[in-house]
């Protein structure tokens, strides 16, 4: 990295700043689909992206060939892109590394695993999903994904950091049968550590989610009580996650701006963004451009507290970097991104959720998640589940809908779980909320 540094210094013309971004990343994935590896894959990358900053104007532009002409030409190429922008004064790099204490999480016992461990972990997915109930016919596509990533980065005002770190994820569809019904439903995790990367909770889930759905019957539309499952709520809030970030604020693009100390959900509901989370599935020590992580809150019992911000954003904003920019690899730019995201658990089981009413749905499934609009917060989603009375499971539902606005959501809701999940970088517990209209027949 050194060595690189030192070419563009050499290349950089005089007056302007530097900084320079590299990675290299492995990835080993593993695919199983009715019980045969479908897809192996090994793939390696390294390469470098180098901005260029005068005056407010940035400039970008990235190579993976890590010869001196390819880097001259990639500090070349930056350069007259910088010298064609707008003048931001927002655009800075950072002048001083400060100490961090969040780690990296490095997994040595799981990178040297053998491939063939790696792959019969994989191929037991099914085995286990089939002997947890007759009901699974099989496995339509069972994964492992395994990155090794290493990351350095420097700038002309001395700032260097960087981080080695392992990333797993695993990821399972299972087809549920009986009688002339079928079904199906999938599963994630994510962990830092394969060992960590806990399989049998997320086949125990996702047969849970299949087999519950078999059999459905019609219900007409109606208001009543609804209990988000933790994965489901989980990932309600990764899709509304940039209405936090900073860059939708700057751009205008969030129903919160101008909303920092009121109140915006029920006072159950507290959201945080911890990037120094201890094995935290994006903990690093530094975010993209070297502000030290850290944990912020984001709503506190209902109070919206602030927004995630990167180094550009913060100064648009006047407000303090928060360790929440981002990169996607050495080809992208940073822009402020969330960590390890999640709403607080709270002390009521499950079991006490779906007892709170006469009648509950239990939505298991989502489908549109990417159609919602994070702008306004509106939504409609598909939805499957099961209708609970008394506390005991009924019968089945698919193909309804909910729709609304996410903040309406989270105003409604009046019990929070115990059963905080965190599905890669983003967590929740199982969440009761009232008076949601259920689209049916």
């Amino acid at each position: 990295m050194r060595e690189i540094e030192g070419l563009v210094r050499k290349y950089v013309r005089a007056g302007y700043e530097y900084e320079v971004f590299f990675q290299r990343l492995k990835k080993t994935k593993v695919e199983v689909s009715g019980g045969e590896v479908e897809n192996l894959s090994v793939s390696e990358e390294t390469g470098v992206g180098i901005r260029i900053l005068r005056e407010g104007r940035i400039g970008f532009s990235y190579t993976t060939t890590l010869t001196e002409e390819s880097i001259k030409e990639t500090v070349l190429r930056a350069t007259e892109a910088c010298d064609l922008q707008v003048r931001d004064p927002g655009n800075r790099f950072l002048e001083e590394l400060k100490i961090s204490e969040a780690v990296s999480v490095f997994d040595r016992e799981g990178a040297e695993a053998p491939l063939e461990m790696k792959i019969d972990l994989v191929m037991g997915l099914e085995r286990k999903a089939k002997d947890m109930d007759p009901r699974i016919m099989g496995v339509r596509k069972a994964s492992l994904t395994e990155s090794l990533v290493s990351v350095e980065v420097s700038n002309s005002h001395g700032v260097r950091f960087g981080f080695d770190g392992t990333f797993y994820s695993s990821t399972i569809a299972t087809l549920g049968v009986e009688g002339t019904d079928q079904t199906m439903s999938w599963e994630f995790r994510g962990a830092r550590r394969l060992k960590d990367l806990d399989t049998e909770d997320m086949v125990r889930s996702v047969v849970f989610k299949t087999v519950s759905q078999l059999n459905p019957r019609p219900i007409k539309t109606r208001v009543m009580p609804v209990v988000l499952f933790n994965d489901v709520s989980a990932m309600i809030l990764d899709a509304f996650k940039d209405m936090f970030l900073g860059d939708s604020l700057v751009k205008g693009k969030t129903l919160l701006k101008d909303r920092v100390g009121e109140r915006v959900s029920s006072e159950k509901v507290t959201v945080v963004d911890d990037g120094t989370m201890e094995g935290g599935f994006n903990t690093t020590p530094y975010d993209a451009e070297g502000v030290p992580r850290r944990r912020n809150i984001v709503i506190e019992r209902g109070v919206f507290k602030g927004f995630l911000h990167s180094l550009y954003t913060a100064s648009r904003s006047g407000e303090d970097p928060t360790g929440n920019s981002g990169r996607d690899s050495f080809r992208s730019q940073p822009v402020s991104d969330t960590t390890n995201l999640f709403i607080e658990k709270g002390d009521v089981p499950l079991e006490a959720l779906l007892e709170a009413e006469e009648e509950v749905f239990l939505v298991l499934d989502l489908m549109g998640l990417h159609t919602v609009d994070p702008v306004s917060g509106e939504f409609s989603l598909g939805a499957s589940g099961v209708i609970y009375k008394g506390g005991k499971p009924d019968h089945a539902v698919r193909g309804v809908t909910i729709a609304g606005n996410i903040l309406d959501l989270w105003d409604r809701i009046v019990m929070v779980g115990e059963d905080l999940k965190f599905f890669g970088g983003v967590g929740s517990p199982s969440l009761l909320v009232r008076d949601i209209t259920v689209g049916g027949s």
